[in-house]
């Protein structure tokens, strides 16, 4: 099968929306099937946590930087990409279509408004937000993509419910995946006593204000206590420690900020601690961090999110607090760190868990919708003749 995987967001910028998809297609090409990614490039020059292009990418133009969900997001917005992706599209002559983010300008979108009559289109929704002007604003050209793509996925009931207020319809479920096995190194570590770890931006929708805070309280009780984290940088964490309603002082012992590292520094950061703290505010439809920790044996303790809730299983697989309750997070975290065997319990199940996100399978679900997509495209066209 001749496969093209769409992303709105520029591929040498790091994100999760493009790790699933270069996960997904090297599970694709490992089974035998042709994949050829399309997605702009562009944005800040990272040149060591740029994607390198492969001979089965192709770029389509330049990306610009644009204010969304609480951080930036790295889109073609020309509308050259209209007669760019009608010929692309016709050229390529795909067995099927998968795009992510279809509503997104310019690259997903124009590829189903411009895509050949009977191509089948897949399309997966990603985001979960509390409002969306793009869904509000440009609700008659959003619907129509939504109606013109033959199978509709989304990542978890959050994103479902994201997109179904406005657009109902069905929707499969289908979550991210992870690659279990580059995490299960972690799981031979030696943690550190005390340790807790986090990984994430320092974005205000990451919620850092809140874990150091409740780290705080977490050092009053626990002295030996420390926090790594992975990610932010020491200048991020100090200005956030300035700020007038933070509540608290530089200073603050214990904490250790290494911005972007490594997947062996990361993994190595994760083998030495006890519990990961996940403290999102907002915005997370699934939380791959969490699925991370689950393959690594690492315990959890996170914001009741609905995403985080579909991925720690009602809190079977992690504990779950109130958003932004940094006295509740303090206590979630002084717990676990003082129950070993509640800890050997939950890394456990984590790990039995976690097989069900392996890419594996979630590769092998996403096959099946392309051969559902195939199928009912052949279907119309049987009975148009």
């Amino acid at each position: 099968m001749r496969v093209g995987l769409i992303s709105p967001y520029s591929w040498t910028v790091p994100g999760g929306v493009n790790d699933h998809v270069a996960n997904l297609a090297a599970q694709l090409k490992a089974r035998g099937h042709e994949v050829y990614i399309m997605a702009p490039t562009g944005g800040p020059g990272h040149s060591r946590s740029r994607r390198q292009p492969n001979d089965h990418f192709i770029s389509v133009g330049i990306a610009t930087s644009f204010k969304s969900n609480g951080s930036k997001a790295y889109v073609n917005p020309s509308p050259l990409m209209f007669p760019r992706m009608e010929k692309l599209l016709r050229t390529m002559r795909f067995d099927v279509v998968h795009l992510h983010e279809p509503c997104t300008p310019m690259v997903s979108a124009c590829a189903v408004l411009r895509s050949p009559p009977g191509l089948p289109m897949v399309g997966t929704f990603h985001a979960a937000l509390r409002y969306s002007p793009l869904y509000r604003h440009l609700n008659s050209v959003a619907a129509r993509i939504i109606r013109a793509l033959t199978v509709k996925i989304a990542v978890s009931e959050a994103a479902k419910e994201y997109v179904a207020r406005e657009f109902p319809g069905e929707y499969r479920i289908i979550p991210n995946g992870v690659p279990v096995e580059a995490y299960a190194p972690a799981r031979q570590g030696d943690p550190t006593p005390g340790r807790v770890v986090f990984i994430g931006r320092a974005e205000p929708r990451k919620g850092v204000i809140v874990l150091l805070r409740a780290f705080k309280l977490v050092k009053e009780k626990l002295p030996e206590a420390t926090l790594v984290m992975v990610g932010p940088r020491w200048s991020q964490v100090q200005d956030l420690v300035a700020r007038a309603d933070s509540g608290l002082e530089w200073p603050m012992p214990g904490i250790a900020a290494l911005g972007r590292v490594s997947h062996e520094a990361k993994l190595k950061e994760m083998s030495r601690g006890q519990v990961m703290c996940v403290p999102s505010l907002e915005g997370e439809s699934f939380g791959i961090v969490l699925a991370e920790a689950l393959a690594a044996g690492l315990p959890l303790v996170a914001s009741d999110l609905p995403g985080y809730r579909s991925v720690l299983k009602d809190g079977e697989l992690g504990e779950l607090v109130a958003v932004g309750d940094h006295v509740a997070l303090a206590g979630a975290l002084c717990r676990l760190l003082s129950e070993p065997e509640v800890r050997a319990v939950r890394a456990a199940r984590g790990i039995e868990a976690v097989e069900e996100l392996s890419w594996h399978r979630v590769a092998e679900r996403v096959l099946e919708t392309y051969e559902s997509a195939v199928e009912n495209c052949e279907q119309r066209a049987a009975s148009a003749r």
